[in-house]
């Protein structure tokens, strides 16, 4: 949000240089400041300008201006907004310091700035979701509702968490693992000789929350919990339990699928399922976010008459794109 601050200069600087009446040098370019022999003009401003923050500051600018006659303010774009404020607000009195010393720090030169910032990045994501909609393939959203949803499920577990400490060493760590897939092991191991999942559940589950209750944790639906654990409890039969540990940050789980319902219709569920391939493309390729703006701005009627600010816009969109690939890739490392 840093770029914020240079943005609001140069919007200054530039509706200074072309919306008042200035001197101009003999050559008729006309001047921001003068000096007894020539001074600076408009012109040698703009280009200085250009070549350091031209694309990202014009970047914003154009964005701006095409979503704010594309979308008028909603009740949703409001709330987001005024709760960004809000997590600033306390940020700030987290880190002992002022509402404004945070903004400052952050680019902004007020409250109305950030408001500003935080809503062109809200219209942001929804123009970029609309234009991903817009090219879902029909296949491509019935292929999702096949192998992806499904009917809610009625599930149990047992939990055996490792048994650690923030200070214990590496192999300590590693020992404790080891000892907790062990007994989890085990557990499945007395299931398969007949005994019953909630009283193991009773006797073993570390999931305080419903141990008790044999490990009960109701009618749950995709997305519910934990990747790991989704995937290995909709994959089971009903009556059926995982007949190795699955692994979650919390531990070994033993889950136990008691019952399902049928699958909702497509139509019932449509406009999930296009929300969840949505934010699927963009995670599985990060670029996309930059392509689709890319693609807005030209739909709106993006012109170049600046040959220089053309090639410095494409460079700077593609530094995007390569940066949030390499960002994405670093981080499933």
């Amino acid at each position: 949000m840093k770029k914020f601050k240079k943005f609001f200069v140069l919007a200054v600087i530039m509706t200074a240089v072309v919306g008042c009446a200035v001197p101009t040098l003999k050559n008729g370019e006309e001047l921001v400041a003068s000096l007894d022999k020539g001074g600076i003009s408009a012109d040698n401003l703009y280009s200085k300008l250009k070549a350091k923050y031209g694309a990202q500051e014009f970047v914003d600018l154009l964005d701006t201006e095409i979503l704010s006659a594309k979308y008028e303010e909603t009740d949703a774009e409001k709330e987001y907004v005024n709760d960004q404020i809000d997590e600033l607000k306390s940020s700030a009195k987290e880190s002992k310091v002022t509402f404004k010393e945070l903004l400052s720090y952050y680019g902004f030169e007020n409250e109305s700035a950030a408001k500003n910032y935080i809503t062109l990045s809200y219209r942001r994501n929804v123009a970029v979701n609309e234009y991903v909609e817009d090219n879902l393939k029909d296949s491509e959203i019935k292929k999702y509702y096949k192998d992806e949803v499904f009917g809610d499920i009625k599930v149990s577990h047992i939990l055996i968490a490792p048994d650690t400490t923030d200070d214990m060493t590496t192999e300590q760590k590693e020992k404790a693992e080891k000892e907790a897939k062990k007994e989890a092991e085990n557990i499945i191991k007395k299931l398969k000789d007949g005994e019953d999942f909630a009283k193991l559940a009773k006797k073993y589950s570390d999931d305080s929350s419903n141990a008790k209750n044999g490990g009960d944790l109701g009618w749950i639906s995709t997305g519910d919990m934990v990747e790991e654990f989704d995937a290995a409890a909709f994959d089971l039969k009903k009556g059926k339990y995982t007949t190795s540990p699955v692994k979650t940050t919390y531990g070994y789980h033993i889950i136990y699928k008691v019952d399902e319902k049928e699958k909702p219709a497509l139509d019932d569920v449509r406009n999930d399922v296009i929300e969840s391939l949505i934010k699927e493309k963009l995670e599985k390729d990060p670029a996309l976010y930059y392509e689709a703006l890319d693609h807005i701005r030209k739909d709106a009627g993006l012109k170049f008459e600046d040959k220089e600010l053309k090639n410095e816009y494409n460079k700077y969109v593609q530094n995007l794109k390569n940066q949030a690939t390499t960002n994405s890739q670093n981080s499933d490392q």
